[in-house]
């Protein structure tokens, strides 16, 4: 049979390799030694049934293959958090380019998932129905079906968007990115959502999603962090992000369209005006301003001729004589002839610029240019008040306009120049729709992002939506008022598990998921971060051996052929999809390890202790009895001989 093994070098990988040509096997070790090593395979290259190829499976590969073990993807703390959007390309690019591969070659494929799943488990010892904080082949963490999401061309509802979309996130120094998103997510939901409801918020989310918050007590902009919708906690006291850090670059010039209605146009055609002119001039325009094509009858030699003047008209009263001279020195700057007209309005007749504006549309249809929405923070601040002084209130606080999408689009420059705006609406006139934004921050110096609401439970029956994107953070609308939001993100290994079982569901790929828990044994690297190598090397080399928290805290652990052995008898079971638990179900607190470990290696190293870090699990076990019932598995290998083992490799390769 010949097999594929991703990540192929790494700690488990080689050995999962090893044991396979050991059982008869053409092997195939793809990996790209981010993580895996050339030494973990070394001893197998002169095998001449196994290949090496170096390749990162974000890139999709064509191979022909019998079974397909997807072992790729950094699994230890430190090169996880070494570069986190790594991981996650690899884990869910990665899941789909081997289910794509599997399907079109028709191979069995097993994904190693993680016990991370679990997240901080509330049920000890952890079965594989229980979802942790989410159920990962189920309902995912999602809005409902109105929401909005700001992308780099706007607002648009989530069912709308397209993977070539770029949607607006949020970095960890609260900086504006956009990025095209690595899955959309759509399932149907028929439950109950939590709903966050008052002046500053409108949002509708399924118990499980992700808020972006700040609890009382907490200050600067690191301790937002995202907390479940579900979380008990006091919501009234926690604030929401609705601004961040936008800039982009000054844009010199704008460039007018070429015109192809310019026959017998005696004016010259005008290339480009400077961009800071323009933007000024388009915010007046935008509020004040139309385009009336005026028909006129001309004789001449008693034959009758029509005649259109196309005028570009803004209003503004010169009783407002410093709104007026504003406009005035602004028109003065631009290439076009203009005159004041019956004392409330300028006039600019250019078939030109007529042509060009138009397509900005009528009263209520109008709506700025995606080109004026992606300059920079400074020139988004002189289209903002050009605006202001068109359809802003007197206090400077409110936007009017009767033009919903003119109305989301000022809502992007508040964003952008670091206001919070939310959007409303009243029937004003009984007749056309009066929109409104309320400017909070604009004179308050002292502003502090608003609080949530209490939560409310509502039902619903329909479809929920969200992306998958690098940052985790998106900004998101719903009834006009916007705020910065969690995504659909757990951690790659969730996602990978969710298009494991959709890909078999839709596309009938056979797939094996197993569950790996803490694993350990030779080969492991000395800096991976994990408990065991890390006290192993610590004890060798005469250091504190360092443990977080005060001990107490429980782990199982697994010997690696024992892993090996397991993940094999998965792959190799008719009929039996998973997820299944793989890892010793001996449970031990990290203080009786240090011990171990000490004792094995006769170290005189002092245990020393630091604080926990946030979101460690306090307690991790697997329940093995499905692994027992249906694959006959169960570890072999005990603590004591595996530590001694791995000791003896650590030792090996520590001394050369």
């Amino acid at each position: 049979m010949k097999i594929l093994v991703t990540g192929g070098a790494g700690f488990i990988g080689s050995h999962l390799c090893e044991r396979l040509l050991h059982d008869g096997h053409d092997v195939i070790c793809l990996d790209n030694f981010f993580t895996g090593s050339k030494e973990n395979i070394a001893h197998l290259m002169n095998n001449h049934r196994f290949e090496l190829i170096r390749h990162d499976i974000i890139q999709p590969i064509l191979l022909e293959v019998d079974q397909i073990y997807n072992l790729a993807c950094p699994a230890s703390p430190i090169h996880y958090q070494y570069n986190p959007v790594k991981t996650v390309k690899t884990s869910v690019m990665g899941i789909i380019n081997m289910l794509g591969l599997a399907k079109r070659v028709r191979a069995r494929i097993l994904q190693a998932s993680t016990s991370e799943v679990y997240g901080d488990p509330k049920v000890h010892p952890q079965k594989e129905d229980y979802w942790g904080n989410v159920n990962c082949i189920g309902i995912r963490s999602c809005f409902s079906e109105d929401t909005e999401v700001l992308t780099y061309d706007g607002w648009k509802l989530f069912k709308d968007l397209t993977t070539a979309d770029k949607i607006a996130t949020l970095t960890k120094t609260h900086k504006l990115e956009y990025h095209k998103p690595i899955e959309i997510i759509k399932q149907r939901y028929a439950g109950q959502l939590i709903e966050f409801k008052n002046f500053h918020c409108d949002i509708l989310v399924t118990p499980n999603h992700k808020m972006y918050a700040k609890k009382r007590g907490d200050s600067g902009k690191s301790e937002f962090q995202l907390l479940e919708a579900f979380q008990s906690i006091n919501w009234e006291r926690a604030r929401m992000l609705k601004v961040t850090d936008y800039d982009s670059n000054d844009v010199e010039w704008f460039y007018f369209p070429k015109d192809t209605d310019r026959k017998n146009s005696k004016a010259p055609f005008v290339e480009k005006i400077k961009m800071d002119d323009w933007l000024e001039f388009f915010g007046y325009f935008i509020t004040e301003g139309c385009v009336s094509p005026r028909k006129r009858k001309r004789f001449i030699n008693g034959k009758e001729y029509i005649n259109y003047d196309y005028r570009v008209l803004i209003a503004q009263s010169k009783s407002n004589e410093e709104y007026w001279n504003k406009i005035k020195r602004c028109l003065k700057r631009l290439p076009f002839n203009f005159v004041e007209s019956y004392d409330h309005q300028f006039c600019i007749t250019n078939k030109q610029l007529a042509n060009y504006l138009k397509q900005i549309g009528k009263s209520h249809e109008k709506f700025i240019p995606r080109e004026f929405l992606n300059v920079s923070r400074r020139q988004l601040k002189i289209l903002f008040e050009s605006m202001m002084l068109g359809d802003g209130s007197k206090n400077g606080q409110i936007y009017y306009s009767n033009s919903y999408r003119l109305v989301s689009d000022f809502q992007e420059i508040l964003f952008k120049i670091g206001y919070a705006g939310n959007i409303a609406c009243h029937d004003k006139r009984k007749k056309n729709w009066l929109y409104q934004i309320h400017i909070l921050n604009r004179f308050n110096t002292k502003y502090r992002m608003p609080f949530y609401p209490a939560r409310t439970i509502k039902e619903y029956d329909g479809y929920v939506y969200c992306v998958n994107v690098p940052n985790h953070i998106i900004f998101v609308r719903r009834n006009g008022k916007a705020l910065f939001c969690g995504n659909c993100y757990d951690e790659g290994k969730r996602v990978a598990e969710t298009l494991m079982m959709d890909y078999h569901r839709q596309n009938k790929v056979d797939i094996r998921l197993v569950r790996i828990f803490n694993t350990y044994g030779p080969r492991m690297a000395f800096n991976d971060g994990r408990v065991v190598s890390n006290f192993t090397l610590q004890a060798l080399r005469g250091d504190d051996i360092t443990i977080y928290g005060n001990g107490t805290q429980t782990r199982s652990f697994c010997f690696v052929s024992d892993l090996v052995d397991g993940i094999i008898k998965m792959m190799n079971q008719d009929g039996f999809t998973g997820p299944v638990n793989m890892g010793n179900p001996e449970e031990y607190k990290i203080i009786a390890l240090a011990e171990k470990i000490r004792k094995i290696t006769k170290s005189r190293s002092k245990i020393v202790f630091k604080p926990l870090p946030q979101d460690d699990p306090l307690q991790r076990q697997p329940d093995i009895t499905i692994a027992k019932e249906r694959l006959g598995w169960q570890p072999k290998v005990n603590v004591d001989k595996g530590l001694k083992l791995t000791t003896e490799d650590f030792k090996r390769r520590f001394t050369r």
